[in-house]
């Protein structure tokens, strides 16, 4: 990450307005994961460039210092290099997912990433086993592909992600799963909390995801315990992973609550902005809404990690150990 970046984020974090985004730039997708119907949806939408550019600046006004850009799948975007290259002239910290590594190896695309200042690739990674992430996520060879995408990703300055979700396949052997990614080279690992969403525009769930409290806190216990150990570099702090163990026992003990639509914010391809991407609730739509908008109360109504995660950096002192972790890290950014 450049240093106008950092600075960027230090000002903004310092004045209180630091937000951290994730911005659908299309519903479009390769996978078929089984926990998410995304690539159900129709028509399938990919947001306008001029517009998009324009909420791109309007959150980089309103403070935003890390961008994600998801989907679907954002590398099926025409423009996904402009919306990069905008971002970081914008001083945003910002990350690209991608669920189908394929799309990594078309058209010079990594270094034109790399050009336009992308700082990481968040790469879905569910299991060590070939067989089962090809079926988890309905792309055949997909850790084939994986392999040969890092290959080339490791020629480039970018930094990459497993995106790793714990799912009734790999809870209960989840050091397997980090092994496998550290070995296959990414950066750094993040886990992904279980989630069921009714969302319009988001939904999750299915049978993959559909275990019991106890189980996903085995699961949760047991990224605490790897991430003590210092072998494996994963993102989640210690504290947010209880602190969503303690809102699974019981959410009135929670001490951190999410700060989704203040902090955090989900914008959809319609633009319109929510608190995340599990609520149903529209605060307003990106290109009309002025910073003052987003001021929702804090929330404990859901374990949605991304959002979880970044919000115990806005929590007082409270806040001063997970910073120091955070950056400790040399991503920087949860």
């Amino acid at each position: 990450m450049s240093l106008r970046k950092k600075l960027n984020i230090a000002k903004n974090y310092v004045l209180n307005r630091f937000k951290a985004c994730e911005f659908a730039i299309t519903n479009a997708c390769i996978a078929q994961c089984d926990f998410c119907d995304i690539w159900k949806q129709q028509p399938k939408v990919f947001v306008d460039r001029e517009k998009a550019s324009t909420v791109i600046n309007r959150l980089a006004d309103f403070g935003v210092g890390h961008l994600t850009l998801t989907g679907g799948e954002p590398l099926l975007h025409p423009n996904i290099i402009d919306f990069v290259k905008l971002a970081s002239k914008r001083a945003m910290h910002n990350a690209v997912l991608d669920a189908a590594p394929r799309l990594l190896m078309r058209d010079a695309i990594l270094q034109k990433l790399e050009d336009a200042g992308c700082d990481l690739l968040s790469i879905s990674f569910d299991s060590g086993d070939p067989e089962t992430m090809a079926k988890s996520r309905k792309i055949p060879n997909i850790m084939g592909e994986m392999a040969r995408a890092m290959e080339l990703v490791k020629k480039t300055g970018i930094k990459t992600m497993a995106s790793v979700l714990i799912w009734n396949n790999n809870f209960y052997h989840l050091e397997e799963v980090c092994r496998h990614a550290k070995n296959m080279g990414y950066d750094f690992i993040s886990l992904n909390y279980p989630t069921f969403s009714k969302s319009q525009v988001y939904p999750l769930g299915g049978e993959a995801i559909n275990f019991s409290k106890e189980d996903v806190i085995h699961g949760l216990e047991e990224g605490i315990r790897l991430h003590r150990t210092g072998k494996y570099s994963i993102v989640n702090s210690d504290i947010s992973m209880q602190n969503i163990i303690n809102y699974l026992r019981d959410p009135a003990s929670v001490k951190y609550p999410c700060h989704g639509g203040r902090h955090v914010l989900f914008v959809d391809w319609f633009f319109d902005v929510r608190p995340c991407m599990q609520l149903p609730g529209v605060m307003g739509n990106m290109l009309t809404m002025k910073e003052r908008d987003l001021n929702r109360a804090p929330c404990n109504d859901c374990n949605m990690s991304w959002y979880r995660d970044f919000s115990t950096l806005f929590q007082g002192l409270r806040s001063i150990p997970i910073l120091l972790e955070s950056l400790s890290k040399s991503g920087g950014i949860i």
